[in-house]
């Protein structure tokens, strides 16, 4: 019915998902059948005998998938929990694409051990092509072949058919012969299955999504004529990211780098085109005949499903290093589970409720209370259901969105600069940028965006100066006694100008460096504060750190490099305030002065900091979003430190203190004043959350005005008109500033400077890999005009 090679390419990502599930099974994501005391010797997972090769996943692909597959664990075990909880005899459920999953044998061992009175059905369904090398494999697995049903109706090469479990090989795209081979199954549309009431449940993971949208649709309405039916679809999906004046959509450019990764391999994602948005998955249901519809994206259902808790964070983050959150959540926002049901039909009575799976696991509890949760930044992208036709008063309601100009088109025109998680500091009329992850500059190839193996690319010790005047940069040349490569370290300016401190960074996630060094354009890098620290002093020094801030402040007259956040190399979250004093090239620490006054959030990273005036024209920090390490929740927190030194008379000492006050912001929505500029800091009504975010930067344009730009959202991505945010610190507002074109940038793991001679905001460099299907640069160094 279709084109053979195409066909066949879909086959193969059979290969590849299973694979990546059998990664997750040797590492431990996965629990032995989820049971308690169940070990993986008295109760295996099953995946080992399905992937004869294994092979280990990145890790932001093996977290993905534990997203993903726990999801659907979730559920199906959920909705046959439900189906026993109601009393039912029997229920029914059948996997669409079934490749090599060997769910029923798992189901089949849980099943014997809870000793459940309900009789489940579990039917397989696949190419035939493939479901004959399924029932080849399993033959020739004795652990599940013995779990085979015994006096099977049908038992050849190519099908297995019994009461309990079935392997059929149909095409999915000619129903009548589907129709035809479930009744051979046990499984009608009316007749016996309404006498006997057998409820089923219908689990589609990323196969109809390879169909034309006609075909795909075909399949939905065909189940949707079942009594008592319920279908999970796990697809992918196009959160939109930009609409213009014209009405044109601009897409991430992870929807971009997805298209092209699938559109490369042959596998093309056809439905996809055609429903792209959740809004449209919801309508689509709807309009097939399946009454209730609620649609989840991967975010949201690991936040409130899969690791809910501090304890389950904790349990995956001890399993192996992990540090690509950005790339996570990007996943996250691009892959959705609806969950639609039918109810009984007219005509047909029902002594009891029909199973529902969201209740049954009492995820419909947690939708309910995160709906009306203040704290709670759900919106259209990440959740919506046939009841709730917006999950929230969020960005498409908001009525004004202020402008921003980018400071011209083509600022720095040799400049093609592929890296992320690099360093941007001013020195005069240069911009110096160091280190980070990206193309090393001698790659003839660095002009490519998109596509980059990560074998071509490395963590780089390398410092670009970029001249401000004519836009010109030079790569400095490397001595041997320079900084090693690094990525997420912190570089600041002395107050007067003239010197860049540089601290920490990570070569892997586990080997970060804690050094200090100084660079100035006389005489280049100065290692000033070495890792080796003698156990016996009295100075104490941190761990080493990366995804922290560093700002340079003056407390008490002392000018002080102060570190705020990160990780260190066991992957905790840094919960104290280090300063490095420059005078005196020692670290202290500045310890919380009461418990009253400490951060809501201790202990975060990938956030920014700023030092502004407070109302006493002292200089505090503000902190800005971020990851909290304990429970990796994406913050909104907006925070100001206090700090500062107390001598003791008593005891000759000096204790350095800090107090924290929680900032809460409102956001300017006033309709009688559409065309304000972002200037403009009175406002007649707020409403709104302030978004959560990580990965970004905060620059402090004044000491009233801090401009946020870039970064990553959770559970929903951020739109184009959210990327760059205002905030008002005197009137506690923020606005949304919309750059006056649309450019396609990712503006995260980017840095970003005041520009105060030009009167503008620099941002270098940036980017991500794109899951599996490759990676992104912003390339092209921007400016925003103030």
């Amino acid at each position: 019915m279709g084109d053979p090679a195409a066909d066949l390419a879909v086959q193969g990502t059979n290969t590849s998902s299973i694979t990546s599930k059998r990664s997750l099974e040797r590492l431990g994501y996965l629990q032995p059948c989820h049971v308690e005391g169940a070990t993986e010797k008295d109760s295996p997972l099953m995946l080992k005998y399905v992937v004869q090769k294994p092979s280990r996943r990145s890790p932001v692909i093996n977290r993905s998938y534990y997203y993903r597959t726990e999801t659907i664990r979730l559920l199906v075990e959920g909705w046959i929990q439900e189906c026993e909880t109601l009393g039912m005899d029997n229920c029914a459920v059948i996997s669409l694409g079934c490749g090599f999953d060997p769910t029923f044998f798992r189901l089949k061992l849980l099943q014997e051990r809870r000793e459940t009175r309900t009789k489940l059905k579990y039917i397989d369904i696949d190419y035939p092509t493939l479901i004959m090398e399924r029932l080849y494999m399993v033959r020739n697995q004795e652990k599940l072949f013995d779990l085979l049903p015994e006096n099977p109706s049908k038992d050849d090469v190519a099908e297995f058919v019994s009461d309990t479990y079935s392997c059929l090989g149909v095409d999915l795209r000619n129903l009548n012969e589907l129709e035809k081979r479930l009744e051979e199954a046990g499984i009608t549309k009316k007749g016996g299955q309404q006498q006997t009431r057998m409820p089923i449940l219908v689990v589609s993971e990323v196969v109809l999504a390879y169909l034309e949208a006609e075909e795909s649709d075909a399949v939905i309405k065909f189940f949707a004529d079942f009594p008592e039916a319920t279908f999970v679809l796990h697809e992918q999906c196009i959160p939109t990211f930009d609409v213009d004046e014209q009405g044109n959509e601009n897409l991430h450019p992870f929807a971009l780098t997805m298209f092209r990764h699938f559109e490369r391999t042959m596998t093309p994602l056809k439905t996809l085109r055609e429903y792209m948005s959740i809004e449209d998955q919801r309508d689509r249901f709807q309009e097939l005949g399946w009454p209730n519809c609620e649609i989840m994206n991967m975010n949201l259902m690991a936040d409130l499903l899969v690791t809910p808790n501090e304890s389950d964070h904790l349990r995956i983050s001890q399993l192996e290093p992990f540090d690509e959150y950005d790339e996570q959540h990007w996943i996250g926002s691009y892959y959705f589970t609806a969950v639609a049901s039918t109810g009984p039909k007219e005509g047909v009575s029902v002594p009891t409720r029909s199973p529902d799976v969201l209740r049954g696991i009492g995820l419909s509890a947690k939708l309910q209370h995160a709906l009306f949760m203040t704290e709670t930044p759900m919106d259209k992208s990440s959740y919506i259901s046939i009841d709730h036709k917006s999950a929230s008063a969020s960005s498409s309601q908001r009525s004004i969105v202020g402008s921003i100009k980018w400071a011209g088109e083509v600022l720095f025109p040799g400049l093609d600069i592929n890296r992320k998680g690099h360093s941007l500091t001013i020195l005069g009329d240069y911009a110096y940028a160091f280190g980070g992850f990206g193309l090393d500059a001698s790659d003839g190839l660095e002009d490519q965006r998109i596509f980059r193996a990560r074998s071509q690319q490395t963590r780089l010790a390398t410092m670009l100066r970029i001249n401000l005047q004519d836009g010109t940069s030079q790569m400095l040349p490397r001595d041997d006694d320079e900084p090693a490569p690094r990525m997420h370290h912190s570089a600041v300016s002395t107050l007067n100008g003239s010197t860049i401190y540089m601290y920490g960074g990570r070569d892997g996630p586990t080997k970060v460096h804690n050094d200090v060094w100084r660079f100035t354009p006389e005489n280049g890098w100065d290692p000033i504060w070495r890792a080796r620290v003698n156990p016996m002093s009295n100075h104490r020094a941190p761990s080493g750190l990366f995804k922290h801030t560093a700002n340079m402040m003056v407390i008490d007259d002392k000018e002080m490099m102060v570190v705020y956040g990160g990780r260190n190399g066991a992957g905790e979250a840094n919960e104290t305030i280090w300063a490095f004093v420059i005078p005196d090239n020692q670290w202290v620490p500045f310890m919380w002065r009461s418990s009253e006054r400490q951060p809501k959030y201790k202990g975060i990273f990938s956030h920014s900091s700023v030092v502004v005036k407070d109302e006493d024209q002292r200089n505090v920090l503000l902190v800005i979003g971020g990851i909290h390490g304990k429970d990796e929740k994406v913050l909104n927190s907006v925070t100001r430190v206090t700090m500062g030194r107390t001598l003791n008379i008593d005891e000759n000492t000096v204790l350095h203190w800090a107090e924290a006050d929680e900032i809460s912001l409102q956001e300017i929505n006033d309709n009688s004043s559409a065309g304000r500029s972002s200037n403009s800091g009175d406002h007649a009504h707020v409403h709104s959350l302030f978004k959560p975010r990580f990965g970004h930067t905060s620059v402090a344009v004044d000491e009233d005005r801090i401009l946020v730009i870039g970064g990553v959202s959770s559970p929903g991505l951020l739109l184009w008109q959210e990327t760059v945010v205002e905030i008002r610190l005197k009137a506690r507002t923020f606005q949304y500033l919309r750059p006056s074109s649309f450019r396609e940038l990712v503006m995260v793991n980017h840095a970003t400077v005041l520009d105060n001679s030009r009167n503008r905001i620099i941002g270098i460099g940036g980017g991500g890999t794109c899951f599996g299907f490759g990676a992104w640069w912003d390339a092209v160094g921007w400016a925003l005009k103030l």
